[in-house]
């Protein structure tokens, strides 16, 4: 019997600890009316207009039969608007200007697989102790799979455990939820439209910008957060 109950302390412990890193979502608003190819068409314009530079790194898309072998490779299964997004486009140019929004790099659906097979070698290989350690306070990362990260550890997500698209900074344990990858990309365009993303040359050095007290607006509009 007292096994048991510390058997369920210990459970009660890290589902408390995982809520905490990992929260719900707040309520969040209304999926947005259009559909993803036309979103995706929008932001292939707005993107080519604003950010030419950037949109000659755009590759081609992939089939539906390719994303299939990928997800099945790294062992998830994206959302049909995501997949969308690889028909669209695999991912950008890595020895180009990669970014489809500031800090927020577009890989190839073959790398996204090779990030997350990355992962797992690397809980594999490690001891008990740090496999325990890991699970215990990040293990809610595992299902997440990279759709647009920052390039060090945070970024935008698609965890297929909740079906859920969203923001995460680690460091403030900051979290913005989406409720369908369509409203993001319908905030996206809108920054691009209304000058909220905007590129920068500097030292001959052509970035992507943002202003990020606008797009905070404009988010909130489209997703919800926890902060």
């Amino acid at each position: 019997m007292a096994l048991i109950t510390l058997l369920a302390l210990l459970l009660s412990a890290r589902l408390g600890v995982r809520s905490f890193f990992y929260p719900k979502p707040p309520r969040l608003p209304p999926v947005v009316a259009q559909s993803t190819e036309e979103l995706l068409a929008r932001l292939q314009q707005v993107f080519e207009q604003r950010a030419p530079d950037f949109a000659q790194s755009l590759q081609p898309g992939i089939s539906d039969t390719r994303i299939r072998e990928l997800e099945e490779h790294g062992k998830f299964r994206l959302s049909p608007e995501l997949q969308a997004l690889y028909r669209w486009h695999n991912g950008m140019r890595t020895n180009g200007n990669a970014e489809l929004i500031p800090m927020g790099y577009f890989l190839s659906l073959d790398r996204v697989v090779d990030e997350c097979n990355a992962l797992r070698a690397q809980l594999t290989a490690a001891t008990p102790a740090q496999r325990a350690a890991y699970q215990t306070f990040a293990g809610h990362r595992n299902a997440w799979v990279p759709i647009l990260p920052d390039g060090a550890g945070d970024g935008y997500f698609f965890d297929p455990e909740r079906n859920s698209f969203f923001y995460h900074f680690g460091e403030t344990g900051t979290y913005h939820w989406f409720p369908s990858f369509r409203n993001f990309l319908a905030a996206v365009i809108e920054c691009y439209e209304k000058g909220v993303f905007f590129t920068t040359n500097s030292n001959n050095t052509i970035r992507l910008s943002e202003d990020s007290e606008r797009q905070e607006k404009i988010w909130d509009r489209f997703g919800a957060g926890n902060q």
